[in-house]
């Protein structure tokens, strides 16, 4: 049942009378009609400012009548005849403070009187059938949903989870398609949708939130956003959320304006406390620092602790829905001193609004809501802590996240993050929002330098790059390797099995690979080369292959040639040929041999000196080509590969053995699969292969550890060596 402020006669003729008394002071009056649930905390705030507005409006030109009927919950029955007995008493302007179901019933009952209904409903339906007595006094969800968007973007998280109680006039389901939207924008992604019915028609709602919480608890993603919640699902939420473990470390939740508002009056802070430590929020920003919020402020409070404190309440603070009445107010009083009281006219004052309320700029658009207000669009972030919650700073649309309020009002420096935050388990860093990660790894690697499983104990380069990675991340990443016995692409196939959330180790990016699955950009590039032994150069006769036989043959017979004329000319006036035949031809060949290292004795024959200029100069041509022949086969035959038409090794993966067979036209009977570097060497020397093919990066391994093996013929690039996640597809 309705409780009226008093009785239909009374208020009649009370109204007659402030009607007569205005009428001799040229003053203008007129009778305001309003539809609250006294039974909520919301709508005793939003009755005690429709009454701090008509007291400061009651001026010499202005008053303001205030017929308020209470009621104590949605009964469209009741609704519709507490909107009739308002029009039956005179109201003039109807304010409805209530659910869309509610505010639906009263536009209907103010349509047929012809009079204009203000409603304070938060989120507007998406197919709202045109009704052209009422007036909303609500901003567009899109810059809520963009400075949500904002927030998740500053944090890096990528996908989100998005929870919300329906309205059953498909508001809310536009409101959670413009948060897609802007969430696509910034590079992040919606992953699951949890739509809650309305809590109060459900039979059981605790078991219905802690069934959808056990669902989405599986998820990956650990980023929650609450787009809308009544006061009964936010406590069976985060109650359960508690429960479920779901509030600790690693976690992430976001609340909308609608939930961050309850904090303020209607939750308790014994709740706040025990069940929403950490919770990130944005709160409508208004601007509590000029005077007539000041004035609203004093006021209110004095209301509302002098009607309310004996019922138990204990915060006193106006939130958003209380600040939307003031305004709502403010608009009617304007309206009427504008349009001396008709009707139709009252409607049209109404519309043409045009001021800076306590709550924003009030302004209709064409479909009788406020205006979107971009570059005027502001939210203050808010971080809950304790039994309440502290200010992390605020968000201007078009112009990002400020630390201070003096530098939002001023565009000033901006910063990327609002830190420090406290976060759900309170970790130092900003949660991933993953979760714990399960990631796979090779547990049989051909060369254990690049992953190298030892029990529980996971070394190797691969996992240094991966450790050294997550240093750089501006968050938190929990995470666990698994190793995994199969082949590579068996491991990478357990990603979209959901098996491992994540690969990492010396996987090869390949194109049939990515179809199913996400690579990062490769760390090491890679291809794919062929290794071989090198040619021993053990011959005996190394010092002879410089010169051809002919070209030997022709020194010996040129060195004798010289050798008989230097003994022509010089053994009758040089001592040193002095004595039998045998000492002569020693000292002819001597001469001869010193020569070569440009040491030889006194040469007395004119003759013999020009011979042995020539035969000096032929001695430095055959030193230097000797030298450079020499040096160039020894380098030759080093680096000369053993190459024959055999069997080939390879690490038995199966896209190396495939690339063989269908690349490079190998038969499968001419493939040996070898798993360890030692068992290489072993095929080698066994002459079961004659080459192996193997990764660049193995390869370099493979070569700093042996000798007498390189690389022969040209290297097929491939994509690089890269960790693994799921495909964002």
């Amino acid at each position: 049942m309705h409780k009226p402020s008093m009785s239909r006669a009374a208020a009649s003729l009370l109204f007659l009378l402030c009607c007569s008394s205005l009428c001799f002071n040229g003053a203008v009056a007129i009778h305001l009609g309003v539809i609250v649930n006294t039974n909520s905390p919301i709508g005793r705030e939003q009755k005690i400012a429709i009454e701090t507005a008509a007291h400061h409006f009651n001026s010499s030109t202005t008053t303001l009548f205030l017929d308020v009927c209470e009621s104590n919950g949605f009964d469209p029955l009741q609704i519709n005849a507490n909107g009739r007995s308002l029009i039956e008493r005179g109201a003039e302007a109807l304010i409805a403070t209530g659910i869309w179901p509610e505010v639906i019933t009263v536009a209907s009952i103010g349509e047929k009187a012809r009079i204009p209904v203000l409603s304070l409903a938060t989120t507007s339906p998406s197919t709202l059938f045109p009704r052209p007595f009422l007036v909303r006094m609500s901003y567009p969800a899109s810059s809520q949903v963009r400075c949500l968007a904002e927030v998740v973007k500053s944090y890096n998280w990528r996908r989100v989870i998005v929870i919300y109680e329906d309205d059953d006039y498909g508001g809310i389901t536009a409101m959670a398609s413009l948060l897609s939207d802007a969430l696509n924008i910034v590079g992040s992604e919606v992953v699951d949708y949890i739509a809650f019915p309305r809590m109060d028609i459900l039979s059981n709602p605790r078991a219905r939130v802690q069934k959808e919480l056990k669902r989405i608890c599986r998820h990956l993603s650990k980023v929650y956003i609450i787009l809308q919640s009544s006061r009964l699902l936010t406590v069976y939420l985060f109650k359960e959320a508690k429960e479920l473990g779901m509030m600790a470390k690693g976690h992430v939740w976001i609340a909308n304006d609608d939930i961050t508002t309850l904090l303020d009056s209607t939750l308790a802070p014994s709740f706040i406390s025990s069940y929403m430590q950490g919770v990130v929020g944005i709160k409508t920003y208004f601007n509590e620092t000029s005077n007539p919020y000041h004035d609203f402020y004093v006021e209110f409070q004095r209301r509302f602790k002098a009607e309310n404190r004996s019922k138990g309440e204990t915060y006193f603070e106006p939130g958003k829905f209380a600040v939307r009445a003031y305004d709502a107010v403010h608009a009617i009083a304007h309206a009427a001193a504008e349009t001396k009281m008709r009707s139709n006219m009252l409607l049209e004052g109404i519309l043409s609004s045009n001021f800076m309320g306590l709550s924003g700029l009030i302004r209709f658009r064409r479909d009788r809501g406020l205006p979107e207000g971009r570059g005027y669009s502001a939210f203050r972030v808010v971080n809950v802590v304790g039994r309440s919650y502290r200010e992390l700073g605020f968000w201007l649309e078009r112009f990002g996240f400020y630390e201070e309020e003096g530098e939002m009002v001023s565009r000033g420096q901006g910063v990327d993050a609002l830190s420090p935050v406290y976060w759900p388990g309170g970790p130092e860093r900003v949660p991933g929002g993953w979760g714990k990660l399960r990631i796979g790894v090779p547990a049989r690697t051909a060369f254990d330098q690049f992953v190298k499983v030892d029990g529980k104990n996971v070394t190797g380069f691969c996992i240094d790059v991966f450790s050294e990675t997550l240093k750089r991340l501006s968050y938190e990443l929990e995470y666990e390797f698994f190793p995994f016995n199969g082949a590579y692409d068996e491991l990478v196939n357990q990603i979209p099995l959901k098996v491992y959330d994540a690969v990492v180790g010396d996987i090869t990016i390949l194109a049939k690979r990515s179809t199913s699955v996400t690579f990062t950009e490769p760390f090491l590039s890679s291809g794919l080369s062929m290794l071989v032994r090198v040619r021993p150069n053990q011959t005996p006769w190394m010092l002879t292959k410089p010169f051809t036989m002919e070209v030997w043959l022709l020194i010996i017979a040129t060195l004798i040639y010289t050798g008989i004329i230097v003994w022509y000319l010089e053994h009758r006036v040089n001592p040193e040929f002095d004595g039998p035949w045998w000492t002569q031809l020693g000292a002819t060949f001597w001469l001869i041999f010193s020569t070569i290292f440009f040491a030889h004795g006194r040469l007395y024959n004119h003759y013999t000196k020009i011979v042995v200029v020539v035969w000096l100069i032929a001695v430095l041509i055959l030193v230097s080509s000797f030298t450079a022949n020499l040096s160039s086969i020894l380098t030759t035959e080093k680096l000369e590969p053993m190459v024959a038409d055999s069997q080939v090794g390879c690490d038995g993966d199966s896209f190396v053995l495939k690339y063989l067979q269908d690349v490079l036209g190998y038969k499968e009977d001419k493939i040996e699969k070898i798993e360890k570097p030692e068992k290489y060497i072993e095929a080698f020397h066994s002459g079961n292969i004659t080459a192996a093919f193997l990764e660049v990066p193995y390869l370099r391994v493979f070569l700093s550890n042996y000798d007498n093996y390189t690389i022969h013929g040209e290297t097929h690039m491939l994509g690089g060596f890269g960790f693994v996640s799921i495909s964002s597809a």
